[in-house]
């Protein structure tokens, strides 16, 4: 099972199907899914939820507000927090934390030994995250696995700021194998405080059959414009 790979102050919780419990969606949230939904989809919303609700019972919410959702599907945090949802292959990932100790957060899981489509290297990689991708022809696959979820988890991280999920070639990302994470930039301007060239990590973890990626922005009062 995945480890939360963030400070205390993250509320961080993984749900599958053996570890639902008890857990039931509140009549708001069961509104939220379409009459027509097939199973898969409920049970992705299920577990997201689920993970959802664990994870602010861990920041101290006794019992934990609907999580709705937003005009872009994006989840609805309580007030003065910000939170990031995954789901793939029966498990579901949530974080979650007060405004106060982050601008932004993202978590993304992607299947590893799923197929991809060779006209989608091009649509999501740079020449060199290409050139990164096809070093190890056997690992291609995997490698690019983890630029597409790393950007994903980092896209979430900053739609609190943006407003939006960036486009694939709005950040560049460079492996750092000795931190085991991305360093990425920037490549257009957000708001002032996430400018062009701005840099930031994203975590990248392996685990069994899926991609594990993180990333924590820190709070306005500790970021600096780079």
């Amino acid at each position: 099972m995945i480890q939360s790979p963030f400070p205390d102050f993250v509320g961080f919780a993984v749900k599958s199907n053996d570890s639902l419990g008890e857990f039931t969606l509140s009549s708001q949230e069961a509104a939220l899914i379409s009459p027509g939904a097939i199973k898969k989809r409920r049970d992705e919303f299920i577990l997201g939820r689920a993970a959802c609700h664990s994870a602010l019972k861990q920041i101290g919410f006794l019992t934990p507000p609907p999580v709705l959702k937003g005009n872009k599907n994006e989840p609805l945090w309580p007030d003065g927090y910000i939170g990031s949802l995954t789901h793939s292959s029966g498990i579901a990932v949530c974080a979650v934390c007060s405004r106060h100790n982050s601008t932004g957060i993202g978590v993304d899981i992607e299947e590893i030994f799923s197929d991809v489509d060779q006209g989608v290297f091009d649509l999501v990689c740079g020449v060199s995250e290409r050139s990164w991708v096809e070093q190890n022809p056997d690992d291609k696959i995997l490698r690019f696995k983890q630029i597409f979820s790393a950007k994903e988890a980092a896209f979430k991280a900053f739609f609190p700021t943006a407003g939006q999920l960036l486009d694939f070639k709005d950040s560049s990302l460079i492996w750092n194998e000795r931190e085991k994470c991305f360093i990425g930039r920037l490549n257009l301007q957000i708001t002032d405080l996430y400018t062009v060239g701005y840099k930031f990590s994203v975590g990248s973890l392996i685990s069994d059959r899926i991609v594990f990626s993180y990333i924590l922005l820190p709070p306005k009062t500790l970021t600096e414009e780079r």
